[in-house]
């Protein structure tokens, strides 16, 4: 049960959590500030959701989208609940660790 809910959780925070885009915009140093479904996808422009993977994907953009898991609260709080999850999913798998 806490394997299944940690990954309904995970998920959520992936592609559901409402949250701001933060893809590279021209002329803007925070990036783009439509809101967005999920710590992985972009705002309604297609083209950002492009953009926010192709930042996870490249090495030398990794270091600014990690910067953009904790640009504002709701990032913060989203990306603190898929640790969380992810955690709590990770534990429940290895036996002995979790108390019964």
């Amino acid at each position: 049960m806490i394997i299944a809910l940690s990954a309904v959780v995970l998920l959520w925070s992936f592609f559901q959590a409402p949250v701001t885009c933060g893809a590279p915009v021209r002329g803007r140093e925070d990036g783009c500030r439509n809101n967005a479904t999920g710590i992985l996808m972009g705002c309604h422009i297609h083209q950002h959701r492009w953009q926010k993977l192709k930042m996870l994907i490249l090495r030398r953009q990794v270091r600014a989208y990690c910067s953009g898991l904790f640009s504002d609260g709701k990032a913060t709080l989203v990306t603190l609940a898929a640790a969380g999850s992810f955690l709590s999913g990770l534990i429940a798998l290895i036996p002995g660790v979790a108390v019964q």
